[in-house]
């Protein structure tokens, strides 16, 4: 935070005008407010009792400001993110955004605690009513500060953002688990002209590798579910599946996994199914028919990879907009 004051200072003694700081990346302006914590959570709103607090641990290691420590204390947890401190900021529809921020797991926490960074769009000017679009970004560095940061744009007849901070564990950890969170920003600029929405439920494809794709199905404007129906290196045909969490343009199916165990009907057992762990498959969108897709796996007869992907179908009366 020192080194963006110091910028700042420059940037006054010399005089710079408004469009060359856009030209340089200082034109943008944080629409939070005390985004760096400096003395106290002043500005945040602590949402259902959880708890949150003040902490003199600041990213930038500046002894006159601090962070925000959020805890998860769910016991036991439940896979979900407490939503614990929000701040609502009115935006504008159709626009270009990026936030993001310096995030810290300190050690001692339950292996694979994730600070949980949201910005969830409302189309009322005050962060009520139903949710349009989430998009999230989350940190796993322990003991030492990361960054994240994370372009989206907003949808038709969006009119205000709650940036909100969690902090995620396991599915039944017991203990709890926290993570600082420090030099916040939501600001114009950025995005992408397409943003994710129910309209992008369909089967896609590799048109080069024809006769297998995945189908993606859009449950709510935060979770998606997909199958890849594909085939191991052997030849076997192989279905590998996964909820997924959406944010931005992008959706992260962090748990894959393929279904083993059944017999066609009726010989079909459901005690005998099991779901076996395959590894994880990241979809980024860049436009209402096509993306990228991404995954990494330890699984046999697999290898981690990426591939281009196109629409193959499109549903009836759900037409991207964009």
């Amino acid at each position: 935070m020192a080194d963006r004051i110091g910028h700042r200072v420059i940037v006054m003694l010399c005089g710079l005008t408004l469009s060359i700081m856009a030209g340089t990346g200082f034109a943008a302006v944080n629409l939070l407010a005390n985004p760096s914590f400096d003395s106290s959570l002043a500005g945040w709103t602590v949402l259902s009792d959880y708890p949150a607090s003040w902490s003199p641990v600041d990213a930038g290691g500046n002894a006159n400001s601090g962070s925000a420590l959020i805890v998860n204390d769910m016991n036991p947890s439940n896979g979900f993110v407490p939503l614990v401190l929000a701040q609502c900021v009115i935006v504008t529809p159709l626009a270009g955004y990026s936030f993001g921020g310096r995030l810290m797991i300190p050690a001692g926490q339950p292996a694979d605690t994730r600070a949980q960074l949201w910005a969830v769009s409302y189309y009322s000017g005050d962060c009520s009513g139903s949710v349009v679009s989430t998009a999230q970004e989350h940190g796993a560095t322990v003991g030492q500060w990361g960054t994240v940061d994370r372009s989206f744009t907003t949808l038709a007849g969006v009119h205000s953002i709650r940036v909100t901070l969690g902090v995620w564990k396991p599915e039944g950890v017991r203990a709890t688990a926290a993570a600082h969170f420090d030099n916040l920003f939501l600001q114009s600029g950025g995005g992408n002209p397409f943003a994710i929405g129910p309209w992008m439920s369909a089967s896609w494809y590799n048109p080069a590798q024809a006769g297998h794709g995945i189908t993606v199905e859009l449950l709510d404007s935060a979770r998606a579910w997909m199958c890849w129906f594909t085939f191991d290196a052997a030849g076997n045909r192989t279905w590998i599946c996964s909820l997924g969490s959406v944010g931005g343009v992008t959706i992260d199916f962090a748990d894959a996994f393929i279904v083993e165990g059944g017999r066609f009907p009726p010989l079909f057992d459901p005690q005998t199914i099991v779901e076996v762990p395959w590894g994880r498959i990241v979809v980024t969108f860049t436009g209402c028919d096509s993306g990228t897709m991404t995954w990494s796996t330890t699984a046999p007869g697999f290898q981690s990879g990426a591939m281009p992907l196109s629409r193959l179908t499109s549903l009836w009366g759900n037409v991207c907009p964009q």
